[in-house]
């Protein structure tokens, strides 16, 4: 029974919105190859409907399936093109006649160019300024590995590439072995 929220549902929505100039054509086209091809994991009770899909869940077992066919920017660019695309699909299934296409405005895109220059100005020049920056946070569509290192005690590490070479492995290992407590 289709709910009209379905997958196919979601790919027509990509058409309806080039045709209509919602959206710019290579936008519509770069969004429908990622939910295409994302969504392309689910079964069809699954994919009958879209908007009450965890779409992080969906978007980890589809690295877990495919993740060493894209690189981690391919991964994150999928996944922001997934939401941006279920993300204005529900808005315009709950109120076809106010739809507006999430996306940013020329406005907003030269203010968010304004604020990057200032925080460029702003760059830390002191060591002691350099060491109290926050850490970057990996990507939420980023491989995660949990190691169980005791019974009370399991860590991740976020971020490792798909493609991790033997030589990467080895440099990763000296630097926790570099925070080893002696024995």
């Amino acid at each position: 029974m289709s709910t009209g929220r379905s997958r196919d549902d979601l790919l027509k929505f990509h058409d309806y919105l080039s045709s209509k100039g919602l959206i710019p054509q290579a936008t519509a086209r770069a969004r429908k190859a990622a939910s295409k091809q994302v969504l392309a994991i689910l079964d069809d009770e699954e994919a009958s409907d879209i908007l009450a899909l965890d779409l992080d869940f969906v978007m980890q077992r589809f690295s877990t399936l495919h993740g060493q066919e894209y690189n981690p920017n391919s991964l994150r660019d999928y996944a922001s093109r997934l939401r941006a695309s279920v993300e204005d699909f529900r808005s315009y299934t709950g109120n076809p006649l106010g739809f507006r296409p999430t996306g940013r405005t020329r406005a907003a895109r030269s203010e968010t160019n304004e604020k990057a220059a200032a925080r460029k100005s702003e760059a830390p020049k002191s060591p002691e300024q350099i060491t109290t920056a926050q850490p970057l946070s990996p990507p939420q569509s980023a491989n995660i590995l949990p190691i169980r290192l005791r019974q009370d005690l399991t860590i991740q590490i976020a971020g490792l590439p798909f493609d991790l070479t033997p030589g990467e492995a080895k440099k990763i290992a000296n630097i926790i072995l570099a925070h080893a407590a002696p024995e």
